[in-house]
């Protein structure tokens, strides 16, 4: 069995010629039409594997070893199997492609080409995309040894030396040149519509430590919302927007693309009707040099959003692990957000930021234990007499035998109480716990209110959009209806944990 170790990317930029750049496109290329290949021979694979017999015989039987080992014998049967489309990849490889892209690269393809597929496979991904021209950024080896090899800080690539920029001062690089190195990636990246290559290399171990960033031992509830994030350790609560900072930028991106349909409709009027719809069937654009201009400094916006994106979510994972690394939380229904808070999902990516934060506990030495929201229902439970009452999205305050707390910090303050083995609240726990946590959340609230009273809030705050001047009191209200997307149609299910108004 192949064992696994820990590993970690340093990334270097790399000091390219124009003809070591037009060398590494040609390549790019290469790579994306031999990837392109690999999906359609998977895709077709897998439907001759559904339209057999044996796939409807087997797909009815009950889940077990019995149905797993039957659905492998028909993944061979069909060479419907990674190694299968590897086979295929070093077939159709020689040629051209045979002086641009060598097997292990090929190889490395074939997988990422056969996982695609896999997704949709097992109904987790509806289709797969086929890569167009200058849509390739990304190529990698399996070992330091051929194709992409990294030695006395130069990329080695069939002919290329390609010599990378490196900072000695900077800690993070001494660190991760220190390391031994896995396998090499080289990354294509679009600033400013230049383009801009690098060297990943991957590393064996663990990455750096910044002595800066403290590390906690506290033990963490956490409810992550579409625009809200809610933390309570043992001594420390917050409530926060999530990525509050790039919710501005939108508009700037709104009135970019507002002007990419004015430019496209300028230069392409028998494309559209006259009530100004466009025309079924198959048509030609025709791009302005204008609208390429329009174009690029929106891909620029979006790596910009991107880029600062990162940077707040590493920012807030940083401040959750200097309260602790032991984190509890319920499982996010990314799916059901995406369909509700689409904007807003898109523009925080809650997903990319639960991934982070998983990692980087583990690194830390923690755990990240997610629990679904079926057996718990934080938001609808009151841990004093223990009844469940569902609560409509609106409804952003708990109020229940006494206690009157916000909804977000008082689904974290349970998620502390939830036993992990059963996935159940455990009640005992939630009472023994509160006498003592209740003055943290309140101040947690009353911060909130504070920081609120000059600007707007979220409305999932539970707070008025619009504050008075400081000073000013600050009242709850049990119903907010205002959100970023458009409306929220009326038939949501309302025990939704994660399901918050914007």
């Amino acid at each position: 069995m192949k064992t696994t170790t820990p590993s970690f990317i340093l990334e270097l930029p790399l000091k390219t010629t124009p003809v070591q750049e037009s060398t590494i496109l040609v390549r790019l290329d290469a790579g994306r039409q031999l990837y392109n290949a690999c999906l359609g021979e998977s895709r077709k694979r897998l439907d001759l594997l559904r339209q057999s017999k044996e796939f409807q015989e087997i797909r009815i039987l009950p889940k077990g070893k019995e149905k797993t080992e039957a659905f492998k014998s028909l993944n061979r049967k069909y060479e419907f199997t990674e190694y299968d489309i590897h086979h295929y990849a070093a077939g159709i490889r020689h040629g051209w492609i045979q002086d641009h892209i060598n097997i292990h690269i090929a190889q490395k393809l074939a997988t990422r080409a056969f996982k695609a597929v896999q997704k949709k496979a097992f109904r987790k991904a509806k289709n797969v995309r086929f890569k167009g021209k200058n849509q390739f950024d990304t190529l990698e080896g399996k070992n330091n040894e051929t194709g992409l090899i990294f030695r006395d800080n130069t990329l080695y690539w069939a002919g290329l030396e390609i010599p990378c920029i490196i900072d000695d001062t900077n800690e993070l690089i001494s660190y991760g040149l220190n390391h031994e190195i896995k396998y090499c990636r080289i990354v294509r990246r679009k600033i400013n519509s230049k383009n801009r290559f690098y060297v990943q290399l991957i590393l064996e171990g663990t990455p750096y430590q910044n002595p800066e960033n403290k590390i906690g031992t506290e033990e963490i509830g956490l409810d992550v919302g579409p625009s809200t994030i809610a933390i309570v350790g043992d001594t420390k609560a917050e409530l926060k927007q999530f990525c509050s900072d790039l919710v501005p930028k939108q508009k700037e991106k709104r009135k970019l693309q507002r002007k990419q349909d004015r430019q496209r409709r300028a230069n392409n009027p028998e494309n559209y009707n006259e009530n100004g719809t466009v025309k079924k069937g198959k048509k030609k654009w025709k791009k302005s040099n204008r609208y390429k201009k329009t174009s690029s400094e929106v891909a620029e916006l979006d790596r910009k959003l991107a880029a600062h994106r990162k940077s707040l979510h590493g920012n807030d994972i940083n401040n959750i692990i200097a309260i602790g690394t032991r984190i509890k939380t319920e499982i996010i229904p990314y799916i059901a957000w995406q369909k509700i808070f689409g904007k807003s999902i898109q523009v925080r990516a809650p997903s990319m930021f639960m991934s982070s934060l998983k990692r980087k506990a583990e690194n830390a030495g923690g755990y990240l234990i997610k629990f679904p929201t079926n057996t718990t229902k934080l938001s609808q439970v009151c841990h004093i007499c223990g009844n469940a009452v569902k609560k409509p999205l609106s409804q952003r305050w708990h109020i229940c035998c006494g206690i009157k707390m916000q909804r977000d910090l008082y689904s974290a303050y349970l998620c502390k109480c939830v036993d992990t083995e059963t996935s159940t609240l455990d009640i005992a726990r939630a009472k023994q716990l509160w006498p003592g946590l209740e003055p943290v959340l309140s101040e947690a609230v009353s911060r909130v209110i504070q920081s609120a009273s000059s600007g707007k809030v979220p409305a999932s705050f539970g707070l008025y959009g619009n504050q008075r001047k400081s000073g000013s009191s600050v009242k709850p209200v049990a119903a907010i209806t205002e959100a970023m997307d458009d409306v929220i149609r009326d038939n949501i299910n309302e025990d939704e944990s994660h399901g918050e108004v914007i």
